[in-house]
């Protein structure tokens, strides 16, 4: 049987081992490697050569789906599958308009999990989410955390880079923003948090895990 190569892309180390653990069972799968950060990716699909990339959409700060395109830019023959816990159709529509190959929950059964693995990995696309419609781009994310806090996915990506140690100035230019934009945004996760400094906000990402 064809051993399909995967490789991991997610930066919590719980859910990358037990997600490689899973996989490894299956006769047909193997995980060739395992990515925590996303500077690393390129390098490692250079050297691992997967026939699938399984990447989150936040990784400490880089946007995934960004990071998918950049993927299939540098490595068009290689599949990539968004795995996720945001269940946002918006996000569902930005990751087809950006070429991947599929958009999978977190949540979903082990069953749910290997059916669209292999569906990908056969060829087929697969954006199935519960719920799923048309949205204004500004709607914050349906997880319970972020519309408890009512904070965006561009609210959570700025939290993530501040934790970096990222100025305005990187940070718009990490994720393509102008400078007052990032600064708008800043003003209002303070609102929204209701905090002023920048280290109450760095302990909050750390504490909560952007």
């Amino acid at each position: 049987m064809q051993d399909n190569r995967i490789l991991l892309i997610d930066d919590h180390r719980l859910f990358n081992d037990g997600l490689k653990s899973l996989l490894n069972e299956q006769t047909d799968l193997s995980v060739c490697g395992q990515v925590f950060q996303a500077s690393d990716a390129l390098p490692t699909i250079q050297s691992t050569s997967p026939q699938l990339v399984l990447l989150d959409i936040n990784l400490q700060g880089t946007n995934g789906i960004e990071l998918g395109k950049i993927i299939l830019t540098n490595f068009p023959g290689t599949r990539v599958l968004m795995l996720t816990m945001y269940n946002q159709p918006k996000l569902v529509d930005e990751v087809r308009r950006a070429g991947l190959h599929g958009y999978l929950l977190k949540d979903a059964t082990t069953f749910e999990l290997l059916k669209v693995i292999r569906m990908v990995l056969s060829g087929h696309t697969y954006f199935e989410v519960s719920n799923s419609k048309t949205v204004d781009s500004a709607e914050t994310f349906e997880d319970d955390f972020a519309r408890r806090l009512n904070l965006t996915f561009r609210e959570i990506e700025v939290i993530s880079l501040i934790r970096e140690g990222l100025n305005n100035e990187e940070i718009a230019t990490r994720i393509h923003l102008s400078i007052q934009t990032v600064k708008t945004h800043r003003k209002n996760i303070h609102i929204k948090l209701g905090i002023t400094k920048a280290t109450d906000l760095v302990r909050f990402a750390v504490q909560n895990g952007i």
